[in-house]
């Protein structure tokens, strides 16, 4: 039988608590395809923009608990060209070279399961 299991309490966050937390279980899974990460942004914060056109990865971002708004399009020096809003069971798929950033605009920490694969 083939599996693993990881939980947020034996990982370190990449972020900053006060900012909320970020947590990758692709490689405590043993990962080969699929990176999985948990994204807890407080109210007020947003996370990097960033594509994947380099490395050809979809991602997936599901919101698990409050409201995430995620701006897509647009480059370095243009503004994003569309943003989604997404409650509580609510997903985006994004492709590998459309820009993308999350952010935070409500009340409360939202947290997101974003999954990725190329």
């Amino acid at each position: 039988m083939d599996y693993a299991t990881a939980s947020t309490d034996d990982l370190d966050s990449v972020v900053p608590e006060e900012y909320g937390g970020m947590w990758f279980f692709r490689e405590p899974l043993g990962c080969e395809s699929l990176g999985v990460t948990l994204l807890e942004l407080e109210p007020g914060g947003k996370g990097k923009a960033h594509d994947h056109a380099g490395d050809g990865q979809e991602e997936v971002y599901l919101v698990v608990d409050g409201e995430l708004t995620v701006r897509l399009g647009g480059d370095e020096d243009a503004p994003p060209e569309t943003e989604a809003t997404l409650a509580a069971g609510e997903a985006v798929r994004v492709g590998p070279g459309t820009r993308r950033q999350l952010h935070n605009h409500g009340d409360d920490r939202v947290r997101v399961v974003v999954a990725g694969a190329s």
